[in-house]
């Protein structure tokens, strides 16, 4: 089948959030480049465990040499501890009450769970809640992304895949400004892309079965997003969840691109 093609132009009115575990690139004519800018990045940062099995915020951003204070409000203890595919090991012990601190000398992009609450799988990357989790589909994780200029980008062309399965690959991506970030889509179901409430760029596009869209982003923030075919907006949590039946449940498909300048 022919692959049907859809492109279209982001235009921004400002930066939200964070960003996600970025893996290699799936091939094709992605460009590269290295370097991330840490320009109004702060040095400081703060996640709270509220009483609750999740990281608020979900998404932070931090500079090269920076710490990241972990608060745990919960009746529980938690970890804190680092994915495979991150630039340095980490795990940390939260006791209920208490706050621990993480500081991040390696740019890169750090994806974090709660290993009592969470396993992380490692066919997928994916990290899924465990039976009984209070937030139960939604996995207790986060990503954080620290800037320097040793982060890898890739430059003019990014590509992201949905394999035959229900889950974005790369779960992350960060671009350079003005990249244009194709989504292509080797599954037999039709796949949508959404950008989640309260991202000041709203889009929404689908990407057929065997088919392609590409969006360039001409401006610098952070855009997650998830296919609401497969997964949906939490408003309370303010969270993207699985569907139940998805192939990866209890995994959302989600995913975000950052934006550099």
């Amino acid at each position: 089948m022919n692959m049907t093609s859809i492109t279209r132009r982001a235009t921004a009115l400002g930066l939200f959030g964070a960003v996600a575990v970025l893996t290699a690139s799936c091939g094709g004519s992605n460009g590269s480049a290295s370097g991330g800018s840490a320009a109004g990045l702060a040095s400081t940062a703060s996640v709270t465990i509220p009483k609750a099995d999740r990281f608020e915020p979900f998404l932070l951003e931090i500079a090269p040499g920076g710490t990241v204070t972990f608060t745990n409000q919960d009746a529980d203890a938690h970890t804190v501890v680092s994915m495979p595919t991150d630039p340095v090991d980490f795990k940390l012990l939260v006791e209920p009450g208490k706050s621990v601190k993480q500081t991040f000398t390696q740019p890169g992009i750090y994806g974090y769970y709660c290993d009592a609450h969470s396993d992380y799988d490692r066919t997928t990357g994916l990290i899924k809640a465990k039976n009984g989790a209070d937030a139960y589909p939604i996995s207790m994780y986060g990503i954080i992304l620290v800037g320097g200029d040793s982060l890898p980008l890739f430059a003019g062309k990014a590509k992201i895949v949905m394999p035959s399965a229900d889950r974005f690959d790369p779960l992350a991506t960060a671009v350079k400004q003005g990249t244009q970030v194709t989504w292509t889509n080797l599954d037999t179901d039709a796949h949508t892309v959404l950008t989640d409430p309260g991202v000041s760029v709203q889009f929404k596009f689908v990407v057929p079965a065997n088919g392609n869209a590409s969006y360039t982003f001409d401006k610098p923030g952070i855009y997650p997003y998830y296919c609401d075919a497969h997964a949906t907006w939490n408003p309370e949590i303010k969270r993207v969840q699985a569907r139940a039946g998805s192939s990866e449940y209890p995994a959302a498909m989600e995913g975000v691109v950052f934006v550099l300048p």
